[in-house]
């Protein structure tokens, strides 16, 4: 048996897909504990591992204070969302760096650790402690969209060709980007603790030199030929929600009083930055007869919606667990968000892709490649994504058949493999039956 230390921080998405890994870990007999924010505990307090606290606040309640949401809406969309940086790192991790070091130290003393696995921007800190304690650490990358390949551009930008994407890739690890990356914040803080510089640009932080998880359908997200021999994809990891997932009463009660609804879910940042995309969802489902399930987030996006939408057929929460939900939807508004994407594929729905950060542009424009979505790239362009969400019978048969190809994965236990394996070279698990 290990003892395993999980760190992540930010939107529910940077956090529940860790979840499964954790379960799956623990039933075979590790003992795991996941550093986290405190909003989170009392979702995962039901969960067979233990919750340890992550020193920091940087958690939906954070980011949905009015100046951060806002400073999402400015910046979540521009300059590839290079100056997100400014929040996420230099706002909300640089200034906390003693707190955040010393809370997953503590945590990971406490356990007597053997190894750490990290959200892939988390790993700032977490490969830190790792390395100060002589152990391996594993990063599991939700974005292997912004994993460098000569195979295919960055987001955003054209196929010139390997050459010049290649090149391309390797600037983002130059020190060009150094001011905006907080890499200096870094390596000074690794001196700090008695360590080396190290040297590494903010790219290099997100990858281990032990093991690297691929988060996502290799149906979804190709593996690149080129990509490190210790990167393996493993499938999306989906967590059921808080006491198993299963779906209030009054969300029961709303679902069988008639037809099968639209959700429209905006994930952590475009419930906050950009809340008008809920209104006009729904003034757009109200023309074409069709009823809507909001997600909003937070109690205050949900109550604002509540006061306009009475006796008007729709449904508002401020969250529903999704796994339990879409089986009973008829089509998914989302933003692009990690989660919500890969729960809505898996589900085999067509959705239209309204995104409010950068990184959801990407999964936008994957699932229009497959078929199976749309992405909105500007507001006046919505209503006609719509009319094709609830007419288009072929993007609705593309994304059913996507959900059969991805219908074997099981990304927990195949990462759980390949994190047994590395503990093999380290220490001998407990077996484990399957």
């Amino acid at each position: 048996m290990a003892s395993i230390v999980l760190y992540s921080a930010a939107y529910r998405g940077d956090v529940y897909p860790f979840a499964p890994l954790a379960n799956e870990l623990t039933r075979r007999g590790h003992r795991v504990t996941f550093v986290v924010p405190n909003e989170f505990h009392a979702d995962f307090a039901d969960e067979a591992f233990t919750c340890a606290d992550h020193g920091t606040d940087f958690s939906p309640l954070t980011l949905n204070l009015p100046e951060n949401a806002e400073f999402v809406r400015r910046w979540g969309m521009r300059a590839k969302g290079l100056f997100l940086l400014r929040l996420y790192m230099g706002k909300l991790t640089v200034p906390y760096l003693d707190v955040m070091y010393d809370s997953l130290k503590t945590a990971a003393d406490e356990v007597d650790a053997d190894l750490f696995i990290s959200h892939p921007a988390a790993a700032t800190v977490a490969q830190i402690v790792a390395e100060k304690m002589d152990k391996p650490w594993v990063s599991g990358d939700l974005f292997p969209m912004l994993r460098a390949t000569a195979t295919r551009p960055p987001p955003g930008l054209p196929d010139l060709g390997q050459r010049i994407n290649g090149l391309i890739w390797k600037s983002a690890s130059s020190s060009l980007y150094a001011p905006v990356t907080y890499e200096r914040k870094f390596h000074d803080f690794r001196e700090k603790v008695g360590l080396d510089r190290g040297g590494k640009s903010m790219v290099d932080m997100m990858m281990s030199p032990h093991l690297n998880l691929g988060m996502a359908s290799p149906h979804y997200v190709p593996t690149a030929p080129d990509w490190p021999s210790n990167y393996h994809s493993i499938g999306f990891c989906f967590w059921a929600g808080p006491s198993g997932g299963g779906l209030p009463q009054d969300v029961l009660d709303f679902l069988d009083a008639g037809s099968a609804p639209v959700v429209v879910t905006l994930g952590t940042s475009g419930a906050t930055a950009n809340p008008e995309i809920f209104s006009n969802t729904m003034e757009l489902l109200e023309q074409r007869g069709e009823r809507g399930l909001f997600l909003a987030s937070t109690d205050g996006v949900a109550t604002e919606l509540r006061d306009r939408i009475a006796n008007r057929g729709h449904g508002v929460w401020p969250f529903v667990p999704l796994q339990a939900l879409l089986p009973r939807a008829k089509a998914v508004v989302h933003s692009g968000a990690h989660g919500t994407n890969a729960l809505t594929l898996a589900a085999g729905l067509p959705s239209v892709i309204v995104p409010s950060l950068f990184d959801q542009v990407w999964h936008g424009e994957r699932q229009e490649a497959l078929g199976t979505g749309i992405l909105v790239r500007k507001p006046k362009t919505l209503p006609a994504a719509i009319d094709r969400l609830l007419s288009d019978r072929s993007m609705t048969e593309a994304a059913q058949r996507f959900a059969t190809l991805m219908a074997d994965e099981d990304g927990p236990a195949c990462g759980a493999d390949h994190i047994e394996r590395l503990l093999g070279s380290q220490l001998d698990p407990a077996p484990h039956d399957r």
